[in-house]
């Protein structure tokens, strides 16, 4: 074999090795971006896009705008517990953000997730308001601040994301509004809307937008351009959304044309 031919199956080896450990990484953090894979194996963007292209064309990942997330189905959902270590720093950047919109003497929802616990750790400690949450975990966090009424929605327990949905839920929610609503999502798509896994906590999700003077979805960027099970509603249907600076600069301009605010956090 000529020197030509060694270099070739050399290139071939170290891009399969490269692909391997891209595919360990997304196993373990079930999202990737493409700046860090960039720094991390000393190669340009465009490389690590060609590779990530490969591994969805193979089936092995979905790409996003940034990067990549781990395939799974659309009724897949991870625990309550493997979410929260995703994108950590994204999601606190996020919740402080939300946080301060909290003014005194509002009654807001604040829906269940990750991202939406980020909210409540940051909750203003200056103003008192009222809280509602369909959350078990989240109705015990807000329990510990002086300055909140907590409210909890009854219904089903999802043990997976520990949400309280059905119709004890939509039952208790007759009546009852809210100065703003706070809530986290699966997936953002531009066509296919909101949506996460569970087509209950969608219909609950659905009908906090009706009994809410502001909706805001809170969301780092991996949520974009994924699409789950259950549809909440359309992006048209809220009033803005809190997400991270990794979003891309593109489909920020497409969701500007939707007449939706959009503000990005620095980490």
């Amino acid at each position: 074999m000529d020197s030509q031919g060694k270099a070739t199956n050399r290139q071939h080896m170290l891009t399969g090795h490269r692909r391997q450990v891209i595919l360990q990484q997304l196993h373990s953090r079930k999202v990737v971006k493409t700046s860090e894979l960039s720094e991390a194996f000393s190669v340009s963007t465009m490389t690590i896009r060609n590779d990530l292209n490969a591994l969805a064309e193979e089936g092995q990942l979905v790409r996003i705008h940034g990067g990549a997330i781990a395939r799974q189905w659309l009724t897949a959902e991870p625990s309550y517990e493997d979410k929260a270590n995703v994108n950590r720093l994204e999601k606190e950047a996020i919740g402080r953000r939300a946080a301060g919109l909290v003014e005194e003497g509002m009654a807001v929802f604040i829906g269940n997730g990750t991202t939406t616990m980020q909210i409540i750790k940051h909750l203003p400690p200056d103003r008192r308001f009222r809280v509602f949450t369909n959350a078990l975990n989240h109705a015990l966090e807000v329990n510990r601040l002086p300055q909140a009424e907590v409210f909890v929605l009854g219904g089903y327990l999802r043990e997976v994301s520990l949400a309280m949905v059905g119709r004890l839920a939509h039952q208790a929610l007759k009546g009852i509004f809210f100065d703003l609503a706070f809530l986290g999502t699966n997936g953002i798509s531009l066509e296919h809307g909101l949506t996460i896994p569970s087509l209950e906590e969608a219909e609950t999700a659905a009908e906090i937008i009706t009994h809410s003077q502001r909706t805001i979805v809170v969301a780092d960027h991996t949520k974009f351009g994924t699409v789950a099970h259950g549809k909440i509603a359309d992006i048209s249907e809220i009033d803005a959304i809190i997400t991270d600076a990794g979003l891309d600069s593109r489909l920020l301009d497409n969701l500007s044309n939707l007449d939706v605010e959009v503000e990005t956090v620095m980490v």
